[in-house]
């Protein structure tokens, strides 16, 4: 853990002229007393890094340095490269300056393994994404509109922790100040966003919650399910390989694990006849039902 972290001291030190104990301490999460412990240790190990005091003072390298590939192995540069061109893909602010000096001094072409597109969203989207992305990195609060699974209007304020992107959506993973409670946020849902001028402290790092229609903590439960053959197309679109038993007939039995909410029962409705829940029995008649309110629609 200590040389991970003094390596990220090193890489802040490459990319900024001079840095504080202070700002150094809350960009790692440890005390300021880490923080000299480890320049001492980068001294050592040969580091030209010296501190200036005074009102304007900081930490920096000599303007000369430059960083020795040898310390780090062949593998350890690509994953390092690899992991910056990821936060580049995604807009991450100084990624690519970090990554073009780091590329420059390693002798390494860049590889472009990954690409995200954000441009479906519409430009409504982008400005929430761009706000949410700048109050995540700068640890500012943000205060939105947000319409649950029941179109219940409600006005949230949120310390932001995560933007998720799971099973075909994207959530703000958030702690909210109304409810005193880690949720998740789909982002089709949050209208009206603000960046508020107020921060916040670092909450401890936990598992991200399973993600539910209503952006709380909700059970997993295991479905089995058995598809007509006529939805392969399907069956390998929707579920991994792992999760999918053909039979001789070319129908399939489906085994996966999800957060029971309005998502999963939707998936399972969509395949309409072709269907048949087998597994848990609640879950099938709750399948059952809605089929039948549906039918009423009609009769």
């Amino acid at each position: 853990m200590q040389i991970d972290r003094m390596l990220r001291i090193l890489f802040i030190l490459l990319n900024k002229k001079m840095v504080t104990a202070g700002e150094l301490s809350a960009e790692l999460e440890v005390s300021p007393r880490t923080i000299y412990r480890d320049l001492d240790a980068l001294c050592q190990a040969g580091i030209p890094i010296y501190t200036c005091q005074g009102r304007n003072g900081g930490i920096k390298l000599v303007d000369s340095f430059v960083l020795n590939k040898a310390l780090l192995s062949q593998e350890e540069q690509n994953e390092i490269l690899a992991a910056l061109h990821g936060l580049n893909a995604v807009h991450y602010p100084q990624a690519e300056k970090v990554l073009t000096k780091l590329s420059a001094i390693f002798g390494g072409k860049l590889t472009d393994w990954i690409t995200v597109d954000f441009s479906g969203w519409g430009p409504a989207k982008e400005d929430t994404l761009a706000k949410i992305k700048e109050a995540i990195i700068n640890r500012k609060l943000l205060s939105f509109t947000y319409y649950n699974s029941y179109g219940e209007k409600t006005i949230r304020t949120v310390e932001p922790l995560q933007l998720w992107f799971k099973s075909r959506a994207w959530y703000l993973r958030a702690f909210c100040r109304n409810k005193q409670d880690e949720r998740l946020f789909k982002l089709n849902r949050i209208k009206s966003i603000r960046l508020l001028p107020e921060g916040f402290m670092c909450h401890p790092e936990k598992e991200p919650p399973p993600v539910s229609a209503h952006g709380r903590m909700v059970p997993v439960v295991e479905i089995t399910m058995k598809i007509h053959a006529t939805q392969a197309y399907r069956v390998y679109d929707e579920f991994e390989e792992s999760q999918i038993t053909p039979h001789a007939d070319g129908s399939f039995t489906v085994r996966f694990s999800y957060p029971e909410d309005e998502w999963v029962y939707g998936l399972i409705l969509s395949f309409g006849m072709y269907a048949e829940v087998i597994e848990p029995p609640h879950i099938r008649e709750i399948i059952k039902e809605r089929l039948r309110k549906a039918l009423a629609f009609y009769e």
